[in-house]
């Protein structure tokens, strides 16, 4: 009996394994030309993806003459949604890299693959935007114009692995 418990609870967890929905994350924003000199390093914003809007970004304090652009980040079981709100616009400044890190808080590697939801983007990110390393997820908005009507979307394939 014992036996059959622990067999429903790992099919349980398999189960919810190949999305984002429950996982740890924590989210924060990174510039560098030269990645062991970074610009900016902001702060690291934990959360457990919901179906709230995990992060309300706001300014952090300057570093290097760079602070934190207002922004909002969805986080959804396949997908981050990044949008701005209605006090923000301009362009972002084009550094080597200029944008968001997603860390999801596990020891396997989380997905099989990224790319921008064309489609249901406002803007078009340059072809190497986004990429992962491991359980992390980048987004590089350098050079990209933003305002209250600026939607990117980002399509995740997330591999089986287990909730940590």
């Amino acid at each position: 009996m014992m036996r059959l418990a622990v067999l429903f609870s790992l099919a349980a967890q398999t189960a919810t394994a190949g999305g984002l929905m429950d996982r740890t994350v924590t989210f924060g924003a990174l510039a560098y030309d030269e990645v062991d000199a970074p610009i900016f390093v902001g702060d690291r914003h934990p959360a457990v993806v919901s179906d709230s809007i995990e992060y309300g970004l706001g300014p952090e304090g300057r570093q290097n003459g760079w602070d934190i652009v207002p922004a909002i980040i969805d986080i959804r079981d396949q997908q981050i949604i990044v949008t701005y709100p209605d006090t923000v616009a301009g362009t972002f400044p084009e550094p080597e890299f200029n944008g968001y890190v997603l860390d999801f808080l596990t020891d396997c590697v989380l997905f099989n693959g990224a790319g921008q939801d064309v489609e249901n983007s406002t803007v078009e990110l340059a072809d190497d935007a986004i990429f992962v390393e491991g359980s992390k997820l980048y987004v590089d908005m350098a050079g990209l114009d933003f305002g209250p009507q600026t939607f990117v979307v980002v399509n995740v394939d997330v591999a089986d692995c287990p909730l940590s």
